[in-house]
């Protein structure tokens, strides 16, 4: 009777945990790339990634398959912002990145489970979902480090593209003929690549301001949202853009002098107390041998 009741239970727990596995994997994840990464391929613009890999392509595709049946809209709008601020090199979409989450989660999980297990540590199962939360955050972490990084380099760029622009268009050319000399002298920099997006969209028939809108949600500037709205307000009022542009550059530098400012006089705060405890650790150490002899007796 009791080996019986054993392999009952030993069934139900097989089925319990076969059947939830089953239904997340059932459905087969085709292997190619996502539709744009085969567009930007087809027009020569391939960049390789971890999913075409001969041997991480069967684990990437089954978090593929996981992701599929996971909502988590905050966490998908999220990595879609930072794909977008950082330019995503690569071509990831939110899927897949949301999936190399899932496989980083499970693999620093399980590593340091088994870890644990074998050095006898009773913390084991405690471990693995402790260790799998870091795994998931540290792909989002680099990811939005790498975009900080490129909006960071877009904002100190500004001033300078406008004023470019703002004389090209001054010499007589129009706005998209500036942004086209601009992509044309240097296409790798960041923010011409954005701005090749924005004559990409125009180009397919987007209006401006709304090319130029989508830029701004892109990139998450205030400057340059500031900037896109006095632009897309100079179109719909017919004033001359390249004041208008002018006018945002010396505003931006002016900005960027008082912030320059600030750090300054903040500094000169913050290397107060180092400065005091220098002076105090001065002072003991020139007063030392008199103190220690004041306290011996054998001062005079």
């Amino acid at each position: 009777m009791d080996l019986a009741l054993q392999i009952l239970v030993s069934i139900v727990v097989f089925i319990g945990v076969a059947l939830p596995i089953y239904a997340l994997f059932r459905d087969p994840v085709p292997p190619e790339p996502p539709v744009h990464r085969r567009f930007a391929a087809a027009l020569g613009d391939h960049h390789a990634t971890v999913f075409e890999n001969p041997l991480l392509a069967p684990i990437l595709n089954q978090g593929l398959a996981l992701t599929q049946r996971m909502s988590l809209p905050g966490t998908r709008a999220q990595i879609r912002q930072q794909l977008n601020a950082s330019g995503n090199p690569s071509g990831y979409s939110v899927q897949e990145y949301l999936a190399l989450c899932m496989v980083s989660a499970a693999t620093l999980g399980t590593a340091s489970a088994l870890l644990m297990i074998v050095t006898g540590n009773a913390l084991a199962l405690l471990a693995g979902p402790l260790m799998a939360t870091v795994g998931f955050a540290i792909p989002i972490l680099a990811l939005r480090g790498a975009g900080q990084r490129r909006s960071r380099k877009i904002s100190k760029q500004l001033p300078y593209t406008l004023d470019l622009v703002s004389l090209t268009m001054a010499a007589g050319s129009s706005f998209t003929e500036a942004i086209q000399t601009l992509i044309r002298d240097e296409p790798d920099d960041d923010f011409n690549q954005e701005l090749a997006i924005v004559l990409s969209e125009m180009n397919f028939g987007t209006p401006r301001t709304a090319a130029l809108t989508n830029m701004a949600d892109r990139i998450p500037l205030e400057s340059l949202r500031s900037i896109v709205g006095a632009i897309n307000q100079a179109e719909s009022l017919g004033t001359p853009l390249s004041t208008i542009l002018k006018l945002q550059s010396d505003m931006l530098r002016m900005q960027r002098g008082v912030r320059a400012e600030k750090l300054s006089a903040s500094a000169s705060l913050r290397i107060l107390l180092p400065s005091m405890l220098i002076l105090v650790s001065v002072v003991i150490i020139v007063f030392a041998p008199l103190i220690i002899r004041s306290i011996q007796g054998t001062l005079f």
